[in-house]
């Protein structure tokens, strides 16, 4: 085969690969939300249900509205190590049993840091809210934080 024609499939592919890749990872489905009460405290819980949306995460947002979050859905207990990358928001991490029992729970405020903060206990769901939110609404490690069905979410 001549060498034009070998750099062209080779081009080909390449941006094939790329489109492919952009697909699945820079256009996530839309987002959804749930409502769950924690502490006689209401709040609308973003899904981050998809490796996009995982990845993602609450990164490269100003701000979190005071009654706002984002869950974290994985399919089994384990570690789930987390990090602040890109995340200019200073947040609670509060990891959870697949039951909805709060496992772990820590505070971040070093933005946009790599540093990781892990749960010492094995966890399905990790729900991130504002910083200090769990001090503030009195959570702590044992509580149970009602969590709908998300199987049909």
């Amino acid at each position: 085969m001549p060498k034009n024609i070998i750099l062209i499939l080779i081009s080909a592919l390449i941006i094939i690969a790329i489109l492919i890749w952009r697909l699945v990872f820079f256009n996530p489905s839309p987002a959804k939300f749930i409502d769950i009460k924690i502490n006689n405290n209401n709040y609308k819980i973003e899904l981050a249900q998809n490796s996009a949306q995982k990845i993602k995460g609450l990164s490269n947002r100003d701000s979190l509205c005071p009654n706002c979050g984002m869950l974290f859905i994985f399919s089994f207990e384990t570690d789930l190590p987390f990090w602040m990358k890109d995340t200019l928001i200073p947040l609670d991490m509060i990891w959870l049993d697949k039951t909805g029992k709060v496992v772990d729970l820590k505070t971040a405020t070093e933005t946009n840091s790599s540093k990781l903060y892990q749960n010492q206990s094995p966890a399905q769901y990790v729900l991130e809210l504002n910083a200090n939110e769990a001090k503030k609404i009195g959570l702590k490690i044992g509580d149970i934080i009602p969590l709908p069905n998300l199987s049909e979410q």
